[in-house]
């Protein structure tokens, strides 16, 4: 069984589901659901769509150029069976998934991290802008604090 992409969002699309789109060249897009095959025939472009596999690469929302993902590619011609070959393939797959579970959450950490720290320097530089206000209301607490404790002195 072969599972096929999405020629717009690259999903999955297994067997019995989506649609087969052929143009007059011979030219086959297949699509996993209607969604994709209406933006296509609107002529939409996959990169401007948020959703898409293609955009979220683009954006680095999502691991790219990395070996791990180049286990997963299309041969056309079937090869020769070799049960030797097939049960080193079925025994790497679980080692395959994992590295790569392990890659993707150290992407997404690190993107975060790298979030927060923009967000810290944005955050200070904004401190800094406005200082002047912070100042004010530094003085006015220290105002506050001292008449608390000459009301609690007097009493």
């Amino acid at each position: 069984m072969r599972i096929e992409k999405c020629w717009f969002c690259s999903s999955n699309i297994y067997q019995g589901h989506g649609t087969v789109y052929v143009r007059n060249d011979a030219k086959v897009f297949r699509f996993c659901r209607s969604k994709c095959r209406k933006l296509f025939e609107r002529r939409v472009n996959p990169r401007k769509v948020k959703w898409t596999k293609i955009s979220r690469k683009m954006a680095n929302k999502e691991l790219c150029n990395d070996p791990i993902l180049e286990f997963e590619h299309r041969l056309n011609e079937p090869r020769i069976y070799d049960r030797k070959e097939v049960q080193k393939t079925l025994s790497s797959i679980p080692k395959i998934l994992d590295i790569r579970k392990r890659r993707e959450d150290f992407f997404i950490k690190d993107r975060i991290l790298t979030g927060q720290e923009a967000n810290k320097e944005s955050d200070l530089e904004y401190i800094e802008r406005h200082a002047t206000l912070l100042e004010s209301e530094v003085s006015f607490e220290s105002h506050t604090t001292k008449a608390k404790k000459k009301e609690a002195q007097a009493n």
